[in-house]
């Protein structure tokens, strides 16, 4: 068994990797190629992989941000698993604060989290709804109008997502740089599909909410994604956050897309769970997380 460090020319093989780890668990693949290469490109990742007689049997990613070490651990082998998570505290190092994901049908993974000493402290969904005809158009509340972005407003929306996500657990500031190179400039960013809700005040038009829509990153045709929706708090209890959810649906559908999804904390204290079932999504996959304190 031999840990090494990932270099690009094993994206073909990460992809593989990672293929085969979800076929397993979900009977579907996760990841198109290309997304592991943009991988590469993310500022600070750690990455390793583990091989046996010759394969690849594990991969794991580290990334810090705001003080706190998020491990992505993906193993088909028990004891590779246990070895990629051990060479993630060494490169934390002591005193850190390290959170790790993996989905609850991952017994591998769950293994090597407590055998290394972490504990589960939270849950998300990943939420889905067939759609095999067009949503109907939604209401939007008096005042409110929605329209694609426009270049140039990257940084009023990362400003708007910054407030809208502000009393979420375990917030933290996003600088604009890491916001819009793991937002704006990855493979499947499509302009015409962030949606902003505008409203005007005296301080002029501001962004009320938005909803910013994608492909899904595994490549599927029929798989549209709802990357973010969020609602600034002064627009919150007139059911913008519902308008422009269907807003997001009837937009991805229009583009072919017939299944779609989207990922959301389990414990979310805004209603977000209650309200993405009213438009008939339900949980298809539930994720864990993992915390150790070194």
């Amino acid at each position: 068994m031999e840990l090494r460090e990932a270099g690009r020319d094993d994206a073909p093989a990460i992809a593989e990797l990672l293929a085969a780890h979800s076929l397993a668990l979900h009977g579907e693949r996760d990841l198109a190629p290309v997304q592991i290469l943009e991988w590469f490109g993310l500022p600070g990742i750690w990455m390793r992989l583990v091989e046996v007689d010759g394969g690849l049997a594990g991969y794991a990613d580290v990334s810090e941000e705001a003080g706190r070490w998020n491990i992505d651990l993906r193993s088909l082998d028990g004891e590779a698993a246990r070895v990629l998570l051990e060479a993630a505290r060494e490169h934390a190092g002591q005193g850190s604060l390290l959170r790790g994901y993996a989905a609850s049908e991952d017994a591998l993974a769950a293994e090597a989290y407590r055998h290394a000493g972490f504990a589960i402290v939270r849950h998300s969904f990943q939420m889905r709804v067939e759609l095999p005809v067009p949503p109907d158009s939604p209401e939007l509340p008096k005042g409110i109008v929605v329209r694609p972005m426009q270049v140039g407003e990257e940084e009023r929306i990362h400003a708007a997502h910054m407030s809208a996500f502000a009393d979420h657990w375990e917030f933290h500031e996003q600088s604009y740089e890491l916001w819009r190179r793991w937002h704006r400039d990855r493979e499947y960013f499509d302009a015409t599909l962030w949606f902003l809700a505008l409203a005007q005040t005296e301080n002029g038009e501001e962004i009320a909410g938005f909803v910013l829509c994608s492909p899904h990153f595994s490549g599927e045709p029929d798989f549209g994604w709802i990357e973010l929706l969020g609602v600034r708090p002064a627009w919150r209890r007139r059911g913008l956050g519902e308008a422009l959810l269907r807003h997001g649906l009837r937009a991805l559908r229009a583009r072919g897309f017939t299944k779609i999804g989207l990922g959301v904390d389990a414990e979310n204290t805004t209603g977000a769970v209650r309200l993405y079932e009213r438009v008939g999504m339900r949980p298809v996959r539930r994720s864990d997380t993992w915390e150790l304190r070194t």
